[in-house]
């Protein structure tokens, strides 16, 4: 043995695995569309709420000097980066859910609906988003 773990007859590798040529697949029903819909649109739901409860990017340094003044200029950019960071996570939950309606949609035989009409119908417009 010699120290060597014996892993069996199955793949040795990740590109064994890939190269295998046994191919998997899965499949969605209407209940688990939906459901996934749904999940994706509360997720960019708790998004927008925290685009709409932060305020950053409007502090001002603690003195009046050199190093408060660095310090705001570093905490505003911080957070706008962080904003810019929620906001592009809402939408990519809104591009996820409207993928997943979408295949719903194209099962059931239907037009296409938008997402966005359902986020907009539940909460109102959004300024900004």
């Amino acid at each position: 043995m010699g120290g060597a773990l014996d892993r069996g007859a199955g793949p040795q590798s990740l590109s064994e695995i890939a190269n295998s040529g046994s191919g998997g697949s899965f499949a969605y029903d209407e209940t688990t569309l939906r459901s996934l819909v749904g999940k994706w649109l509360e997720l960019a739901d708790h998004y927008l709420g925290s685009v709409n409860r932060i305020n950053l990017g409007s502090v001002d340094g603690p003195g009046l000097d050199y190093a408060s003044e660095a310090l705001a200029k570093s905490v505003n950019s911080s957070g706008g980066a962080y904003r810019k960071y929620i906001v592009e996570n809402y939408w990519y939950c809104i591009k996820q859910a409207q993928l997943l309606q979408d295949t719903l949609d194209d099962y059931l035989g239907v037009e296409h609906s938008s997402v966005i009409d359902f986020t907009k119908a539940s909460t109102g417009p959004q300024a900004g988003i």
